[in-house]
């Protein structure tokens, strides 16, 4: 049995229609460029100190020695030899074969569960903003018997019809229907910015809830639908205290401290649970408080078919690499002079290297 994780992919290439090539050559090009890119990615992963992630190294080294067997894949004991060479000296050196099997499929199982679903999006616009068309399959070969191991195996297949196109460069459109000169060109390069969305890093217990992804479906849509309500019920009882007060008593010290609650309440309510209320609408704002890191770069996102397979809300953060200076441009908040919007701010010149933030097609314009 095969038990395949799906980052996105190509499987194989065709076989070259002009000299008749067999596509194996092809391939083991393509599967080693691929390997050797996501172990780069891999590398500054947060999460590259943990074990799960040295057995997904492990194995692209191995893919990049032996690209030929990529497809048919490695069993546990050189995974584990490769990260005991590579990684973490020493780890599970003097277990047995069969602890050594298990310690391989535990990390791997923690691998294609938790880490691979919060870095596959990045993953695929990195590569994709590379130029290649095509992202790894992850696999594991499960074996049956003695001398037939479970192999961990790294294939390619094509990104979907719909990823190539929302990523299709745009043709430089110049001014009068002409190029008059090169640095032009040049100039409406240095203006563009395209942004990867990131998983959120080091979350605390609540915000880690949409930073997996949290499914509006079954029992989590209602639970969801509940907090909203009663949010609203606690905010709307308190602003009924103002006219009750008035018909209760004529003080004004007694009607200011009514509408000095209602007015906290109502500011409590939105900086909590506001951003989420509307979200539907907006499709995606800047996180509440209490799922913000320091850098206050944490944005929610709405997501729903037919762009994504399902009904969700994700904390997500937006980065690109800053065409002037080389910096970091983060999506964030547009504060007072873009009140209501989202733009990229360098993180090296955030006054002066602002872009425009499109979260559909991940792309922004220089603005100031």
């Amino acid at each position: 049995m095969t038990v395949t994780s799906r980052i996105t992919a190509q499987a194989a290439l065709p076989e070259h229609p002009d000299n008749g090539v067999e596509r194996g050559f092809v391939d083991t090009q393509a599967i080693v460029f691929a390997a050797k890119r996501l172990d780069e990615l891999a590398s500054r992963w947060p999460e590259s100190r943990y074990l799960n992630v040295a057995v997904l190294r492990a194995l692209l080294s191995l893919v990049q020695r032996d690209p030929e067997r990529a497809q048919v894949g490695f069993d546990a004991w050189e995974v584990a030899a490769a990260v005991r060479d590579e990684y973490v000296r020493g780890w599970a050196a003097n277990d047995l074969r069969e602890e050594v099997a298990a310690k391989v499929r535990e990390h791997w199982q923690k691998l294609i569960g938790q880490t691979w679903p919060k870095k596959e999006e990045g993953v695929r616009q990195h590569l994709q903003g590379a130029g290649i068309e095509f992202m790894p399959v992850l696999s594991r070969d499960e074996g049956g018997g003695q001398g037939n191991p479970t192999r961990y195996c790294f294939a390619l297949e094509p990104f979907e019809a719909e990823d190539r196109r929302v990523d299709e460069e745009r043709p430089f459109e110049p001014v009068d229907g002409k190029v008059s000169d090169v640095s032009v060109c040049v100039s409406s390069a240095r203006q563009q910015i395209s942004y990867i969305c990131e998983d959120v890093e080091d979350a605390s217990w609540l915000a880690r809830t949409f930073a997996q992804g949290f499914q509006l479906a079954g029992w989590r849509r209602h639970v969801f639908r509940g907090v909203l309500l009663f949010g609203i019920l606690i905010v709307g009882l308190t602003a009924l205290l103002v006219p009750m007060t008035l018909l209760v008593t004529r003080s004004v010290s007694g009607i200011a401290n009514a509408a000095f609650a209602a007015v906290v309440f109502g500011y409590v309510f939105w900086a909590t649970l506001g951003t989420l209320l509307m979200l539907h609408r907006w499709r995606i704002a800047l996180a509440p408080w209490w799922m913000q890191s320091v850098d206050d770069d944490r944005l929610v996102e709405w997501r729903c078919p037919p762009r994504h397979t399902d009904k969700s809300i994700k904390a997500v953060r937006y980065t690109a690499k800053c065409p002037l200076c080389g910096g970091k441009v983060v999506a964030r908040s547009g504060s007072f002079m873009l009140a209501w919007k989202l733009v990229g701010r360098c993180e090296e010149a955030p006054a002066a290297h602002v872009f425009s933030f499109d979260h559909v097609r991940r792309e922004g314009v220089r603005i100031t």
